[in-house]
């Protein structure tokens, strides 16, 4: 089975099988979105909230202002509908304890991208996010199964 990496900034989007992987999910996010029906399936690895300095992105999977409008374009030419569209989320951590809000990255980019999604209107199905734990994600285009690993846990299902 094809497996195909999401690094730090990147979007991926598969149809039909192989599995997109996200490693090291400590403040970044991993934004999964799936058309069950057409079986696309798109992921976004998230490192920052938002694009401050605005205009032309090279790497919109980088902000969570960017990312799903990016992800629902590349997703869309591959047969998805937008209307069909679902979400799931793993990562968003705080790994070191800095003491200012302003300093959780993490929930920054965890709350950017549920606003996001709303304003998309696309809902979100499932999510582990926030905490002090690193993730990795694993996502099953063929059969939209999304696991979510923590070291010295068993995975859990989304």
């Amino acid at each position: 089975m094809k497996e195909v990496f999401v690094n730090i900034g990147e979007i991926q989007v598969l149809k039909q099988r192989g599995r997109l992987v996200a490693v090291g999910l400590g403040s970044c996010v991993g934004l999964i979105l799936y058309d069950a029906l057409a079986k696309v399936g798109g992921m976004a690895h998230v490192f920052l909230p938002t694009n401050k300095r605005g205009g032309a992105n090279e790497h919109p999977g980088k902000f969570a202002d960017t990312a799903i409008l990016a992800m629902v374009e590349q997703m869309t030419s591959l047969g998805a509908q937008k209307r069909r569209l679902t979400a799931k989320m793993a990562g968003g951590s705080q790994l070191f304890s800095y003491g200012a809000p302003f300093m959780d990255v993490g929930r920054q980019n965890v709350e950017a991208l549920q606003r996001e999604l709303q304003a998309a209107g696309i809902p979100l199905a499932g999510s582990d996010v926030l905490g002090s734990r690193g993730r990795k994600l694993i996502f099953d285009v063929a059969t939209g199964q999304v696991l979510v690993f923590v070291i010295g846990e068993d995975p859990v299902e989304l």
